[in-house]
Order: C-alpha cells, then structure tokens, then sequence
C-alpha cells in the first residue's frame, strides 16, 4: 500500500562541498538515469485503497503509477494524500491549501472526489425516506431526474473550483491531471435489494452526476476516466459484482485494475 506521509531522509556521510568538475557531473548524471516523476493523489477513500476494504490488494494508484514509468521510461515516485475519513467534494476543497506545494510540484495528479457527495451518498437521496433496514426507500423518490439536475447542478460550480485551481498550479508546465468519476455500488448490493424500478432511479441519479463531474473535469484540462461505464456497462444498469470489496463500496483488487486500465486508456499526454 502506498505510504502516506512523507519521511525525511538523510545520509550518513557529510555531504561535499566542492564542486564536482564538468565531465564528473555529466557522468554522475548520466549513472542516477532519467529523472524521477512525482504522482500525487487526492481525494476520498476510493483512491486510498486502505488494508481492511481490499486485503492485499494493489491500488490503482500504484497501478497508474507503474503505466505512466512505463509509458515514459521515468521511475515515479507515489504520494498518496487520499483521505479515509468520508471526506466529501466541499470538504477537499477547505484543505486544498495545504496541498498546494505537492501539487505544484508534480507531474501527474489524480484526484479522486466523486463518490461522498453524490446523491447517491445522501442520508435521504431525493427526499427518500429510510425503510426498515435504516437504507433508503428508493421506490419513494419523486422527480429524481429533476433532483438529479438540481444535484449536479449544486456542485458544478464547486468541481470546477477544484479542477481550475489544481490546473493553475500546474499551468505553464506539462502535466498528467486525471480524474475518476463514480461507479454506482447499489445495484447489486444485496443488503439494499433494489427492484429493476429503483435501480433506474439510482442510474437516473448517477447518469447527470458524471456527466457534470467529467464535464467540469475536461473544461479545465483533466482527463476523465469513466469507470461508471467500465463498471456498471454502457446502460449503467450492470451491478458492480466482484469490481468491489467485500463492503460493496470500494473496489476489489479486480476493480482497481480496471480503473487503472480506464485511467490508461486516456493516454499519457504530454509527458509522453
């Protein structure tokens, strides 16, 4: 699992002072190799791939990581500032600042904030009131396509903030800046058990929430990695299956291969 903080290291021996002569420092630099790039991550839980929802499973994080060496013939360094915590659009957006200077500095960002501020995610999604397993009563919602409008239309501006400043740090410097928008975990599921009504609700909900999400994602220079389609199908309407953990909820080692597959599949521009 990719660590999470950053450890200063140091060295054991006292470092020179004496500048090297011109043919040493070209063959020092030619011995140390490309340079190394930097891949940092932030967002919810889905991109922090912790032990307990996937055992011993490889994030798609690292995954992408090893594609963009690869593809670049770079070694690349991971850090991993997702957050487990049910952190939501709004909330990544007041800890932004403290970011700043690991995304200033990095060459690939993937941000990863689409699943805890959906609808889909709400207490009551478009008003629908809690049956008696404490879930939500789908076959209760109304109007969810104009919920599902009113939704996206609430965090548009709010997913552009976040894209348009992550892009200004990076502006004048090539950059890989992808995003993932949301897979839907309910159909499927079945502790919630939905009828083929309610999982078109649901479908209803997520169709509008990605679209807007990707949308906002591409008007400021992100790549958008659909992984509703890769997981639920082309009608949305597929359950997720075994791309999700036992939780039903984060993705199974299965499922991260594939969103790194979908993330791959965007290309690598413009660092190669």
């Amino acid at each position: 699992m990719t660590c999470l903080s950053l450890t200063a290291c140091g060295s054991d021996s006292p470092e020179s002072t004496a500048a090297p002569s011109p043919s040493h420092s070209a063959g020092a630099a030619a011995a140390a190799g490309p340079p190394e790039l930097e891949l940092v991550a932030i967002g919810d839980s889905i991109p922090y791939n912790a032990s307990y929802d996937c055992p011993d499973c490889t994030g798609f994080v690292d995954r992408y990581a090893e594609a963009v060496g690869a593809a670049t013939g770079q070694p690349v360094h991971v850090l991993n500032l997702s957050d487990h915590t049910g952190l939501t659009l709004p909330g990544l957006l007041d800890q932004l600042d403290g970011y700043t200077h690991n995304l200033a500095e990095a060459d690939v960002i993937v941000v990863g904030i689409a699943h805890n501020s959906s609808e889909l995610a709400a207490d009551e999604p478009c008003g629908a009131p809690m049956d008696e397993n404490d879930l939500p009563d789908w076959s209760k919602v109304d109007r969810a396509s104009a919920c599902a409008d009113a939704s996206a239309a609430k965090y548009r501006p709010q997913f552009e903030a976040l894209f348009s400043s992550i892009a200004a740090l990076r502006e004048g410097k090539p950059a890989i800046l992808r995003t993932i928008n949301r897979y839907n975990d309910w159909i499927g599921w079945e502790e919630a058990n939905l009828t083929p009504e309610e999982d078109r609700t649901t479908k209803v909900i997520l169709d509008r929430w990605d679209a807007m999400l990707c949308a906002a994602a591409e008007d400021n220079g992100f790549g958008c990695a659909d992984i509703y389609q890769a997981f639920n199908g082309p009608d949305g309407l597929e359950p997720s299956g075994d791309l999700l953990g036992a939780d039903y909820t984060h993705p199974s080692d299965k499922g991260n291969e594939l969103i790194a597959e979908t993330l791959v599949d965007l290309g690598f521009a413009p660092l190669a």
